[in-house]
């Protein structure tokens, strides 16, 4: 089995139903993770089990608010900034929640945890799972039905929708259900580009596998595209736009093509960037180039690599915004990351590097695998004329990211 179906078999067993809260789609990243041997969960975890997140924190105001939002816990700055730009379109209809502020609150009850810890036990105890395996998803089950437990006696009169930036993980998938249970619509932002992955599929798969929300607020026509062929209803599926605020720049004329940009993937696809900087080794005379690091990567190896091979890395700190300039850069070259995109709306002509690992998104003819390739494809782009390539950028960016398109206070307030 690979990582996926590990996955898929670990979460139909653990079919652990709380309150109408189904556990094991709230416990999705999780169960990837202990499935595949993946989860790093250390021992002071274990207080989770006699904690909730303090929910009463969430702001609502009937008087001002018609929308409940929330930012889920984790600590990414250019999803915070996509979930900032939206509400900034609302005209202050939506609150605002970033949840990862809120603190902890005691929350001990017994008859959850003798029920979570009988259930696992016995609905898992034919799988290949270690105890301490096993009590680790009983620690997580246990702190999101005390959560449950909180949200049960709050009054959330007045909210006529919801509206997250994830609803397929951890707190906020567990929002959606529960206010989807009490007939409050649900809405949900969309982080990048969805499609659907036919190689290998990585743990971005659960954007579709556990699909959640009422409605998607998808950025364009080709995630709706990919999900509908996944089998999820097109009434769930709304086109909404490219949500981030970013001026378009045309490709600049006379470029020199000598400075470029790498967009990398994730850290798991550490052996598919090392593929494309071996390539980029033999062009070291002919172009400058700098490493644009994904948030997951081993930033140590990575810049061990660059001062190694005359290569020079940006800082962890500055975000996709901060750094893509075609004042800057003439040029880049994109590993598997929606990244590609940004590039292109800002001017930099961007090709995109793929072994065959994993499913490309749609895009323009420029993809290469090999060091031939990467020739041509550079003769290509710099010698086709700029009219021609500007006019098919605009249609592939269109159709891949909804540019020009922005729905959002249509969907979330006008309906």
């Amino acid at each position: 089995m690979n990582d996926f179906d590990r996955y898929k078999s670990l979460k139909n067993k653990l079919n652990f139903v709380y309150d109408g809260i189904c556990l094991n789609r709230v416990l999705a990243l999780s169960l990837w993770a202990v499935a595949n041997g993946k989860y790093a969960f250390s021992w002071k975890r274990i207080v989770l089990a006699f904690l909730a997140i303090d929910v009463k924190r969430l702001e609502f105001d009937p008087q001002k608010h018609m929308i409940l939002s929330t930012f889920g816990r984790y600590a990414r700055k250019d999803h915070l900034e996509l979930y900032n730009t939206v509400l900034d379109k609302l005209d202050g209809k939506a609150s605002y929640n970033k949840t990862l502020t809120f603190g902890w609150k005691l929350s001990i009850h017994p008859v959850v945890i003798y029920k979570v810890a009988k259930f696992i036990f016995s609905n898992l105890h034919d799988t290949s799972l270690s105890l301490w395996d096993k009590c680790k998803l009983i620690i997580e089950c246990i702190h999101y039905c005390n959560i449950i437990e909180e949200l049960k006696y709050m009054d959330f009169t007045g909210v006529q929708k919801y509206l997250c930036q994830c609803s397929v993980l951890d707190l906020e998938n567990l929002l959606t259900q529960f206010f989807k249970l009490r007939n409050i619509p649900t809405y949900s932002l969309q982080e990048g580009v969805y499609f659907i992955f036919k190689k290998n599929p990585p743990l971005d798969s659960v954007q579709y596998e556990n699909f959640e929300t009422d409605n998607l607020l998808c950025w364009g026509q080709f995630s709706i595209d990919e999900d509908v062929s996944y089998g999820i209803s097109p009434r769930k599926l709304r086109l909404a736009g490219y949500p981030k605020k970013v001026e378009l720049h045309t490709m600049k004329k006379d470029n020199p093509y000598k400075k470029c940009m790498l967009l990398l993937a994730r850290d798991s696809f550490r052996n598919t960037n090392m593929g494309l900087l071996n390539i980029l080794l033999n062009h070291s005379s002919d172009y400058e180039f700098c490493l644009k690091l994904h948030p997951s990567c081993d930033f140590s190896f990575y810049s061990s690599f660059a001062s190694q091979h005359g290569m020079t890395i940006i800082s962890k700190d500055r975000t996709i915004n901060d750094c893509l300039n075609n004042n800057f850069f003439d040029f880049a070259i994109a590993v598997n990351t929606t990244a590609y995109y940004e590039a292109l709306m800002r001017g930099l002509p961007c090709l995109r590097f793929c072994d065959d690992t994993f499913d490309l998104m749609a895009g323009y003819k420029d993809v290469f695998g090999t060091d031939e390739e990467f020739r041509v494809i550079m003769e290509t782009v710099k010698n086709q004329p700029l009219q021609t390539y500007q006019e098919e950028v605009n249609r592939a960016l269109e159709y891949a990211i909804g540019v020009n398109i922005d729905n959002y206070k249509n969907l979330l307030c006008g309906e």
